[in-house]
């Protein structure tokens, strides 16, 4: 998928978010966790929520606008300065659907992996463990973002 010059894309909604979004914030960053069905699926949305609230400028993304590409969201993503990604286990779907669809991905998670959190059928987590990761991501963001 190629990123398109802002005056290329015929989505309005999507001109828009991409110019407002980018004269408010300069830089912005895509945060996007899998939701799977698991409960270590279900803390990666809850982790991206958190984040989007705490770092101005970012912004979490709709993934399945990359496949069928959807012009409009898909090239907001593609304008966003930086992509994290929240894995929930180590299959890494979201990632690797990043990947083939082309986009640099700045950070990757799978939280069994990088954050021995032990996956289980169902939505229920610990709040507690989501936002101690949620704040080591933010850190890293933070990180990446001043350098």
């Amino acid at each position: 998928m190629d990123k398109k010059p802002v005056d290329q894309i015929k989505n309005p909604d999507a001109v828009n978010a991409i110019t407002n979004q980018h004269k408010k914030f300069g830089k912005t960053v895509g945060i996007n966790g899998c939701f799977g069905s698991s409960n270590i699926g279900q803390m990666t949305g809850f982790i991206a929520r958190k984040i989007v609230r705490e770092i101005p400028g970012s912004f979490m993304r709709c993934p399945i606008a990359l496949y069928p590409e959807v012009e409009g969201p898909s090239q907001v993503m593609l304008h966003d300065d930086y992509q994290v990604i929240i894995d929930g286990c180590k299959g890494r779907c979201l990632v690797l659907t990043y990947e083939k669809f082309g986009l640099t991905v700045d950070l990757h998670y799978a939280l069994d992996e990088d954050f021995s959190v032990k996956k289980m059928p169902g939505p229920d987590f610990d709040e507690q463990k989501m936002n101690v990761i949620a704040d080591r991501i933010i850190q890293d963001i933070n990180k990446m973002m001043a350098g």
